[in-house]
Order: structure tokens, then sequence, then C-alpha cells
């Protein structure tokens, strides 16, 4: 088998039925197998020319500072970054705003069944009403980029401190956002339901590209089903029609994704592999009804772009989850980087 010196390489192995029986019919899938090919660089190729700065002839970038918000200004973007929140409040690109809701650090998710009993102790922790606080920002430019430093926390009002955080973002000429953030965990809290960023995009986008773990929903501890791939699917067939309404359709182990409407892309890239949700419904949505037929479309698209989440297959029923599948590391660094593309 020919393996390229360059890439992501899977050797997909797949079992069927010779013969068949009264209940399955000759042909029918039974399994698969996937292995990772080694070569000389195993990189994701597109995910690295996504992560190269792109170069955009000389500009000016100009930036506004009050004391609740940095501006920063081209011709072609203007991006607002709450210095109360640590976050950006407003994206607009060729003059059209991209964010519906300022955008949010977010640690909580729509239990599922199996969460029952650990969403007790989630609830307790404040983890469903934490937000981000800003302590001190700063910033510093050398005319072809933004440099923004914030130091910051996650709780929820009247408890202590969940998280501590350094971010650092940065603001290209081409208005491409990356976001690093050191993270410390007070471990006096039980294990995170997720931890990532969550975006709020105005209207509501149809197309989706991915790669990573598909063509169905995956999570760090069910994902055996999947395999590695380059997708294309709808934002509509992200949701899992589940009677009871929670926490789905994540997709694990991604390099990048790509969201699409008419003539306008928002890409998330990573040089480590994430996970992400992309739905018309909000996590708060999801938990607050308690049948499918109940559920209203928020009009927006949700992206959720997650260092981890915390595995599905909780102690409901059974033992506890497994430590590797649990987001309870002390500290960890989580880098994401946004892109913004649209057709002229």
């Amino acid at each position: 088998i020919p393996v390229p010196e360059r890439g992501k390489c899977y050797l997909k192995i797949s079992y069927y039925l010779k013969q068949g029986n009264a209940l399955v019919v000759p042909g029918s899938v039974l399994g698969f197998d996937e292995i990772l090919l080694e070569n000389k660089d195993g990189r994701n190729q597109q995910a690295v020319s996504l992560l190269e700065c792109r170069k955009e002839k000389a500009v000016s970038m100009q930036v506004l500072e009050t004391d609740r918000f940095l501006t920063i200004e081209t011709e072609k973007f203007t991006y607002r970054y709450s210095k109360l929140f640590g976050l950006f409040e407003q994206l607009q690109l060729h003059g059209e705003e991209l964010l519906a809701a300022p955008m949010e650090v977010n640690i909580w998710r729509a239990p599922t069944d199996n969460d029952r009993k650990i969403k007790l102790e989630w609830m307790a922790a404040g983890y469903d009403r934490s937000r981000t606080r800003a302590y001190a920002t700063t910033w510093k430019t050398n005319g072809e980029s933004v440099t923004i430093y914030s130091t910051m926390s996650v709780a929820a009002v009247a408890l202590q401190r969940v998280l501590d955080m350094e971010a650092q973002w940065n603001i290209s000429a081409a208005g491409e956002i990356t976001v690093t953030m050191q993270v410390k965990k007070n471990m006096e809290f039980p294990q995170l339901p997720r931890f990532g960023i969550r975006l709020f995009l105005k209207e509501e986008y149809e197309n989706l590209k991915y790669y990573g773990l598909g063509p169905h929903e995956s999570y760090r501890d069910k994902c055996k089903s999947c395999s590695h791939g380059l997708y294309d699917a709808t934002v509509e067939e992200q949701h899992e029609d589940y009677i009871r309404p929670q926490e789905n359709g994540s997709h694990t182990d991604c390099d990048y994704v790509m969201i699409e409407k008419e003539n306008q892309t928002v890409i998330a890239v990573s040089p480590k592999p994430f996970s992400f949700n992309v739905s018309y419904y909000t996590q708060e949505e999801l938990a607050r009804k308690a049948h499918n037929y109940e559920l209203e479309k928020s009009g927006n698209t949700i992206v959720c772009l997650d260092y981890a989440q915390n595995g599905i297959g909780s102690n409901s029923c059974g033992p506890e989850l497994r430590d590797e599948y649990q987001v309870d590391e002390e500290t960890f660094v989580f880098e994401i980087k946004l892109l913004f593309r649209k057709e002229e």
C-alpha cells in the first residue's frame, strides 16, 4: 500500500458477512478496524496550511481603548474585545456582524441521561451558571498583528473560582484570531462537563465540513463506531433527536471544521485535535425541555469548540467514568485558531 510522505493516513479494513442467515443478509457490514499509518510527517496538511499565518498586503491596524473595550480596526474588519470578560463581543467583517451574542468560555453541557447523578455535583459547583471575569488586560502591536493578554477566571456568582486562566489572543492583519489559554483548575471542584469556547453565529449556517471522527456523533469514550475522514454534511444533520433532549452531536479528534452559509465561511483549526458541536439549539434549550417535540431553534448557529468533553458513560447505572475519559486535569493548554472568509 503506497503511503504518502506527508499527511494523516489511516488504513480502514471492513468486514462483511459472507453467508447470510435468517436475520442478516449476505454482504452486511460486521465491523471495521482502523490503523494509523506511519510516515515522515503525520500532520493533517490542510490543518497545517490553515494554521500558517495568511499574508496580507500592508494594512493599517488601529487599536482604540476604553475602560471596558479594546476595538481593533482595519478596512476589512472591526473586532471588539471585552476587558471585563476577556472575550470578543463583536466580530464585524466587511461591515457584517458575525456574532449574535458575545463569545463565551464554556464548561457546561446539557446533561445526558447518564449524567443524572454527576449533574447534581455540577450544578452545586455552579457550572451551569459560571461566567468569565478578566482581572487585567494588556496589549501590544507590531503593525502586522495585535496581541492581547488577559488574566481571567471562571466562576459562578458567590462561589469560589473553578478555573484560573492566562489567555493570549493574536489578531493578524488578515483578521485571523488565534487564542492560547493556559488553564488551572481548582481540584476541590468535580470533573468538568467540558472546556471550550462557545460562539453564537448570527443566522443559520447550512453546511459543514470537517476532518475527524464521523459521520455520526462521537465522544472520548464513545467513538469506536466512527472512523477518521473528511466529512461533508449539513448543520441540521448534526442534531441527534433523542426523545429526551440532551447533549448530542459532538465530533471528537478533529483537526479542523468549516461552517458555511452562502458566500461566508467560519473555520476553526488547532495544532492539537479538538472536539466540536454545531447546532441550531442552545445547551440551555436542550436542558430546559423534557421532550424532543418541545424544542425551539435559536435562530442562530451555536458552535462549541472544545479542548475536550467529559465522557458520556458516567455512573448512572454502573462504575464511575474512567480517569482517562474525565476532564479533570489540574493544568492544561487549549489553543485554537478562527478564520473568517467571505467571497466577494
